[in-house]
This record gives C-alpha cells, sequence and structure tokens, in this order.
C-alpha cells in the first residue's frame, strides 16, 4: 500500500491511498476449491484446475510443472500472479498456424495494405520503404506501390500520384521487400502494382523485380485457371496488376503508328465522357512538351487531378469520431453515401460505380485478348504478372461475372461495394468464391482514415486494404482479425463463403441465422497504468476513472457492445462484471475491449485497446494485454477476464 499525492492550486494538496492488486472474489474461490486443507495448490490440483477451468484438455502433469516451476505448490498470491501474468494469455501461442493452407488463395482474407509507401496522409506526407517495412514485420501480406515516371522519365518512382507527395525511388521500396517479405511469416507477399508508365519503363520495372526477386518470384506462364495456395507459395513474392496496354504518350510508338494513336485518341475522348481517371486522359490526351514539362516538375504532376481532397471533412476516420465521444453505430453510419440513390435502379448505381474508382487506374476497358494493345505491350513486364487485374466492360454485373477458364482480382472501392452489395450481394459472394476482391479507401480520406472492414469480410472480399498508418477502430479490427491462424497473414474463411447450397444457392449475409453459441465474458480488473504513464496523466488532481467498453464486431446480427461501471481515483479498478454475447457466425467474430478514464468536462481519455478473433479465444481466466491507438502492446497494462462458450 502506498499514497500518491496530487497539488491543487498553490497551498492544497489531495492524498490519495493506492492498494496493491488483490485476487478478486472469483479467484479465491476456485484457489480455496483446488487447493487442500493446507491452503496450497499442488501441482495434481493445478493440473485439475487447468483442465476444468481453463478447459486445457491437453494439458499435462509437466505443463503444471513447468508454470509451478521450482516451487512444489502455489499458495493464493502466486496462483493469482501467475493468473495475471503474460504466461496465461487470451490467444494460445501454441497454436500457431494451425488453418488449412492448401486450398486456393481465393479462401483466405489476405493481410493488405493500402498506398503502403505513405508516412501520413495521402496529399503531403513522405513516401518511404519504412512502412513498408514496418507492415511486413506486422504480417501484412499484400503491398501496394504506385509507380510514374520519375522527373527525367528515365527511371521509376513510387508515389502518390497527382499529389504532393515526395517520392521515393521502385528499386529501394523493392530491395526493402526482398529483405522483409518472410520476417513475420513465410507465407506468399502479392506487389499490387498502380501503373502509369510506358512500355520502355515497364520494361525497365520488369528488369528490376526480376533481379530483384530472382527465384523468389512466382511468375506462371500463361494464364491461371485456379489460384495456387499458400502453402505452395511459401517464401515467393506475386506481381498483381493489369496486363500493359499501348500507351499512346509513348514517343516510340507515336513515330510508328500516328495512325493508330488517331483511333486510340478517339477512343480516349470517348472514356473521359464516361468518367475515366485522369492518368488515362493525360496518357491518351497530351502532347510531347506538355509532358516533358510536367515531367520535369514532379509537384505539378502531383498537383493535378483528384478534387476529393474537398471533401476532406467526409472522410473522417471512426477513431476520430470516436475520440470526440461519438457511439461506434453512429461512427458506422457516417462515412456511407448515396444508400438513398439505390432506388433508382441497379443501372444507375453501376455507372455510378464505374465513375467512382478513379484512384486505381483500373477502370478502362481489359486489354486481356486484344491484339491491337498487346502488339506494342511489355512483353517481359506482361510475363511477370501472377494475378491479372482489372474490371474489363460493362458494369458490375460484367466485372463480377465468374470465368472457368481464368482467375482474377477486381479492385472496388468502399463506395461502390456499399452499393454493390445492395444490388449484386450474391454475385459478389459467388466471384470471391473462385477470384480475388480488393477493397480499397474512397478517394476522399485523404487523411489516411479507414472504413467497416465487415462489409467487404462478410461478402468475402479477401484484400480489404487499409492505410496502416490510419491509426483507430477500424485499424483495430483489422488487427484483431490477423491475430488469428498465428498471425501469418492468411485467415480461412468460413466454410459459408466458400461453398454454394445444394441448389447453387450462396450466403446471404443480411439473413438472420439461428445462435450457434453465446460468449459469457468477465471483466474482473485491470492493473499496469502507474507503471505505464505518468501520474497526471489522465487527471492533474486525481487518480484516473477507469471503465470498459466490451463488445462484438462482426455480422450485422451479432454487433453489440457493453460497458462496466465507472471506478473512481483507482489506477487498479475492479470491476467484476459480467457480460453475455449471442453468436450466430462466431468465426467473423471480433471481441472489442476498450478502456477509457472517465471525464466531467471534457472527452474520456483513451486509456487501451485490443481486438481479439472469438473463434480462437482461450476458455477460463486470462491475462489480456492492453495496446496503445497505433496497436504497439503496453509494457504492463492489462486487464482479468474469464472467457466461456455456453
Amino acid at each position: 500500500m502506498s499514497k500518491q499525492t496530487y497539488k491543487v492550486g498553490f497551498f492544497f494538496r489531495r492524498q490519495f491511498t493506492m492498494n496493491a492488486a488483490e485476487a478478486p472474489v472469483d479467484i479465491k474461490n476456485i484457489f480455496n476449491r483446488y487447493s487442500g486443507d493446507d491452503g496450497v495448490m499442488s501441482v495434481d490440483k493445478l493440473h485439475r484446475f487447468m483442465v476444468e477451468v481453463q478447459m486445457d484438455k491437453n494439458a499435462s502433469l509437466e505443463d503444471a510443472q513447468a508454470i509451478i516451476n521450482n516451487q512444489t505448490a502455489f499458495q493464493l498470491d502466486a496462483f493469482f500472479k501467475y493468473l495475471f501474468s503474460h504466461l496465461n494469455p487470451p490467444l494460445d501461442p501454441k497454436l500457431g498456424i494451425h488453418h488449412d493452407m492448401t486450398a486456393p488463395l481465393s479462401h483466405y482474407y489476405i493481410y493488405t495494405g493500402h498506398n503502403s509507401y505513405l508516412t501520413g496522409n495521402q496529399l503531403s506526407s513522405d513516401c518511404s520503404d519504412v512502412p513498408i517495412i514496418q507492415a511486413l514485420q506486422r504480417g501484412v501480406r499484400v503491398i501496394e506501390l504506385d509507380i510514374w515516371p520519375n522527373s527525367d522519365e528515365d527511371d521509376i518512382d513510387v508515389l502518390h500520384g497527382r499529389t504532393l507527395t515526395a517520392p521515393v525511388a521502385l528499386i529501394k521500396c523493392l530491395r526493402s521487400i526482398k529483405e522483409h517479405a518472410f520476417s513475420a511469416s513465410e507465407y506468399p507477399v502479392v506487389i499490387t502494382l498502380e501503373d502509369h508508365l510506358t512500355p520502355d519503363l515497364q520494361e525497365k520495372v520488369a528488369e528490376m523485380i526480376t533481379q530483384t526477386f530472382g527465384d523468389m518470384l512466382f511468375s506462371p506462364s500463361e494464364c491461371l485457371k485456379e489460384l495456387p495456395s499458400p502453402a505452395s507459395l511459401k517464401k515467393h513474392v506475386m506481381i498483381s496488376t493489369k496486363p500493359p496496354k499501348e500507351y499512346l504518350q509513348s514517343k516510340e510508338v507515336k513515330g510508328k503508328n500516328d495512325s493508330k494513336k488517331e483511333v486510340e485518341g478517339k477512343n480516349g475522348s470517348k472514356r473521359e465522357a464516361e468518367g475515366k481517371d485522369d492518368s488515362k486522359k493525360e496518357a491518351e490526351g497530351k502532347n510531347d512538351s506538355k509532358k516533358e514539362a510536367e515531367g520535369k516538375n514532379g509537384s505539378k504532376r502531383k498537383a493535378v487531378g483528384k478534387d476529393d481532397s474537398e471533401k476532406e471533412a467526409e472522410g473522417k476516420d471512426d477513431s476520430e469520431k470516436e475520440a470526440e465521444g461519438k457511439d461506434d453505430s453512429e461512427k458506422e453510419s457516417e462515412g456511407k453515401d448515396d444508400s438513398e440513390k439505390e432506388s433508382e435502379g441497379k443501372d444507375d448505381s453501376e455507372k455510378e460505380a464505374q465513375e467512382d474508382d478513379s484512384d486505381e487506374g483500373e477502370d478502362d476497358e481489359d486489354d486481356e485478348g486484344d491484339p491491337k494493345s498487346e502488339k506494342n505491350a511489355a512483353s517481359e513486364y506482361k510475363r511477370l504478372i501472377a494475378i491479372h487485374a482489372g474490371k474489363g466492360k460493362g458494369g458490375l454485373s460484367d466485372w463480377l461475372r465468374v470465368d472457368p477458364n481464368i482467375v482474377r482480382r477486381l479492385s472496388l472501392s468502399e463506395q461502390e461495394l456499399e452499393k454493390a452489395v445492395d444490388t449484386h450481394g450474391k454475385e459478389i459472394i459467388r466471384f470471391t468464391q473462385q477470384n480475388l476482391l480488393r477493397i480499397y479507401p474512397k478517394g476522399i480520406r485523404v487523411d489516411s482514415s479507414n472504413y467497416d472492414p465487415f462489409v467487404g469480410w462478410m461478402h468475402g472480399a479477401q484484400m480489404v486494404a487499409f492505410n496502416m498508418q490510419g491509426y483507430g477502430r477500424s485499424l483495430w479490427l483489422m488487427h484483431g482479425m490477423f491475430r488469428a491462424n498465428g498471425g501469418c497473414g492468411y485467415v480461412k474463411k468460413p466454410d459459408l463463403l466458400l461453398k454454394a447450397g445444394p441448389n447453387n444457392e450462396v450466403f446471404d449475409p443480411t439473413t438472420n441465422l439461428p445462435v450457434r453459441t453465446t460468449l459469457k465474458v468477465t471483466v474482473y480488473m485491470g492493473d499496469g497504468w502507474d507503471k505505464d504513464f505518468d501520474q497526471t496523466h489522465f487527471d492533474k488532481y486525481s487518480p484516473p476513472d477507469f471503465y470498459a467498453k466490451v463488445g462484438i464486431a462482426g455480422v450485422p446480427a451479432d454487433e453489440v457492445k457493453k460497458k462496466t461501471k465507472t471506478m473512481d481515483d483507482n489506477w487498479i479498478p475492479s470491476w467484476d462484471e459480467q457480460f453475455e454475447f449471442p453468436l450466430t457466425i462466431p468465426e467473423l467474430a471480433l471481441l472489442r475491449i476498450k478502456v477509457l478514464d472517465y471525464n466531467l468536462s471534457e472527452k474520456d481519455e483513451f486509456a487501451g485497446q485490443t481486438c481479439l478473433p472469438v473463434a480462437e479465444l482461450r476458455q477460463g481466466i486470462r491475462a489480456v494485454p492492453l495496446y496503445d491507438r497505433k496497436g504497439e502492446k503496453y509494457s504492463s497494462v492489462k486487464l482479468l477476464m474469464r472467457f466461456e462458450f455456453v
């Protein structure tokens, strides 16, 4: 027991007693039940506790002896200390990678980054290989690079085009990917390229990639009819982008194909009328002098184009809204737009979707099979593409058409997805059973915020691409999802998203399914803030007033949030409250936990968070470590909780 003194004004002091962490009543009762008359718990009794309370059916006497270490038995204090230690985590470290890794890539959720090279916002931050390295070290398996000609147009830079972001050399990014690709997971890394290059520079990219990765590169000799499995691609790197086309801005192509340029120029004007993105307009409509002027002035090139910054206020991340005191349901409803327009019909939604994909460069007609566009294509560059991307002709129905003879990757913005799920929900799920679907943040998220990943996950989207520097609720959910399966970056999708029913029907996420299990959560207490934070971090005049929010993120039927009472003026809050969460699809459920310090006159202060995959929770009494806003684990802060499935 110790005391803390807080200064109030010039002359007054407030003194508070700090009690040591004490075992909750439930823990004391359990200890008494499994200890002998002498008040100690032997190895045999500890083993019984591990099997009957902790539900560790495979626990052995050797495991119990290892926990007790050099002692012959546990007293209450030692037993409590063990339960509240890093030796008793909520996810089993021995479980490791336990999903079947021999299915096609389309059967997995894949840890995916968006604009992986950016250090901050989407408009003016630096481009660097550092965030790429950090993402790979966290287990991210899909890295996105936007590749542009450098200012002299003789080399390749990575940058967010038509913005003020400072570039980084492509070769530097490739070398960093090679060095760190498998530092956290041996399963394949996919590099998605957003390509704004001429054929001669595409050939140079092909040479860079080949020389950098060598035998690590997976490049099939022909288009894939079925995606390979993660197990078959261990320690391999794959390239995914659109097959190259004829770019009329190329001087070489211009010199040889003047008449062809006229035809393509007309086609380009048609595409412009259909709302195609600025990069294609530049490629097909600019003359040499304008191109050189833009090439020598990178900032000029970057400043052209996107008007999304005007709408920045509409794209705030859930984390910012949460910090302003709004509840989760409000946050999730914000950022959704144009849903009312769905009543105008499927055709309108398809037209809107076509116009929405302005920053990904995949909304032109697919060049595959077009001899005119392939005639001058970068053949070596095309040969390296393992997973072909592109939307092709038509609208959503055409984009989502399944070809039994070829697999591909389709990219949709979060807005496109929101509209598509209302009109083409079943087609999306059917498409993702064989092909890859990538979702990316809408362009107005210039602050690098993120969106609700469950819309994509519920419909089978494998690559839900996130800004890994966009800290907040959405990214915490992403961290939680990919803590599953040993943190390898690949999580097997639920069977209901992979298989069609007896009548060829597919899963409908909006259907109310029966409850399959109920998760019972007891929040006993928390500890460690006094070690990781300064005395006045939360309140200048008193110890913090902690409360915990506990909820489920998942399909709509399972989403719920609850909270404990507030414990006033206490660094070691003891809540001892129990909550129940009925679950219809536990495989897609994440347990959300967040601790806040209550403030009467200001917004409540963040004090830690975590998200845990429900399907991998260990039953019993567990010590749950908490993480900061960026997802880094605190040294000492943790909660003592109990999980039961009933």
